[in-house]
């Protein structure tokens, strides 16, 4: 139960409302008003102190029974607001213990989160130093790939295309050609097969090419899963803070009895 009211407080008003019970000229009517609302403000809602006391008869109409039933009236409400004040000083040393428990929970478990956040560190760091290498690695590929591919385009620019060349083709360009002309077409058939000879040296490496775009793939993989273990540690890092701010939060809530 949750005082509305520090303790020391709520003990010193009750106390005031017992010695007000053997005042000279008591109204029973003004003190059961006043001491129920002080119960109401005492206690929270659903608590039925209040209803005790309001019960308390201190009157009667048979005149030869009133002081009786007065000095009854009066005993039974200095035993329930003793009582009260008994629960409220009981209360005060659970919560007091509560709350010493409550601190050593909030020292171990802030210490075991302060040791999971230094091994995290050094892992992070660890992990950003191999991004920051094999990005290196990466980005030599792909320079190197750049390079190869300024080469081919070069070497297609310079190379005669022979798409469309076929041996029947040839053979008929060869016999119709006058004599003059024929060293000429001599000429273009080696450089012809100069070309072939470098279009196969081309397709070797296109081969190449092909690994280094394969190594691309894996430096995006690579990213996609450093991008997803910097997420885990950073989700890590702000569940840790939510539960100290919890821990915080409930610690807080136990020193709010005591004031």
């Amino acid at each position: 139960m949750k005082l509305n009211v520090p303790a020391d407080q709520a003990v010193k008003i009750l106390e005031d409302r017992i010695s007000e019970l053997e005042v000279y000229g008591f109204d029973s009517k003004v003190w059961k008003a006043r001491t129920v609302l002080d119960l109401r403000e005492i206690f929270p809602i659903g608590s039925m102190q209040w209803l005790e006391v309001s019960h308390i008869s201190f009157e009667t109409y048979i005149d030869s029974s009133k002081a009786t039933v007065m000095r009854g009236g009066k005993q039974t409400a200095k035993k329930l607001l003793s009582s009260f004040i008994e629960f409220i000083k009981d209360y005060s040393k659970v919560a007091e213990v509560k709350k010493v428990i409550v601190e050593k929970n909030y020292e171990q478990q802030y210490s075991e989160l302060l040791i999971k956040w230094n091994s995290l560190v050094p892992e992070y760091n660890k992990l950003l130093e191999n991004n920051e290498s094999q990005l290196d690695i990466n980005n030599g590929y792909l320079q190197e790939i750049e390079i190869r591919d300024k080469e081919i385009d070069r070497i297609k620019k310079e190379t005669i295309q022979i798409d469309n060349v076929s041996f029947k083709k040839l053979c008929q360009a060869f016999f119709n050609l006058p004599t003059g002309q024929l060293y000429g077409f001599i000429a273009s058939i080696l450089i012809i097969l100069g070309g072939a000879f470098t279009i196969g040296t081309m397709v070797e490496k296109t081969n190449s090419n092909n690994e280094l775009f394969d190594l691309r793939n894996s430096k995006k993989q690579t990213e996609e899963q450093n991008e997803k273990l910097k997420n885990k540690y950073d989700s890590l890092i702000n569940i840790s803070k939510l539960q100290l701010i919890e821990q915080k939060a409930r610690t807080a809530e136990n020193y709010e009895f005591k004031k």
